[in-house]
């Protein structure tokens, strides 16, 4: 996942309708690593053909894994950009890609459901975010991350 941040800004996607993944759903921009490619090298290349941007800056700054129906693993690497340039499609193979402020974005019900529970920490780069979801028939079962651990070491 890379989520380009621009002060009170986030560039998102909001997901066609014929998508298999989180159809019409509101989301970063993301996609499987080729073999032989970096976890940056990835995320810059789907990120571009995306939205068709080129980012500056580039951080990681967590990882998220769903393990879906006990039979899925899906790892999520987590990127946060700043900069950027060339001028932003409007909308994508993927669908339509928008500038929301980052707590609408977080509030919309359209939001696909793991964003809102990183995505400030992440843009915030205070730790590495960690989390683990469990889903069973599209619900989250179970979740836990990192975040609070290391709140009560403070």
């Amino acid at each position: 996942m890379i989520f380009l941040v621009d002060g009170d800004r986030v560039l998102t996607l909001k997901r066609n309708d014929d998508k298999k993944i989180y159809p019409g759903k509101i989301s970063g921009f993301g996609g499987k690593v080729e073999p032989g490619e970096s976890l940056e090298a990835s995320a810059r290349r789907e990120f571009l053909e995306e939205t068709g941007l080129t980012i500056d800056k580039m951080e990681l700054r967590g990882t998220m894994i769903r393990i879906i129906d006990d039979s899925y693993i899906n790892e999520m690497y987590i990127f946060v950009a700043s900069g950027f340039s060339g001028e932003p499609l409007e909308t994508s193979d993927e669908g339509t890609v928008e500038w929301r402020i980052v707590q609408d974005f977080l509030n919309n019900p359209d939001t696909v459901d793991h964003i809102p529970l990183y995505l400030e920490q992440v843009i915030a780069g205070d730790d590495f975010f960690c989390g683990v979801s469990e889903y069973s028939d599209g619900k989250r079962t179970s979740y836990t991350d990192t975040k609070s651990y290391f709140d009560d070491r403070r």
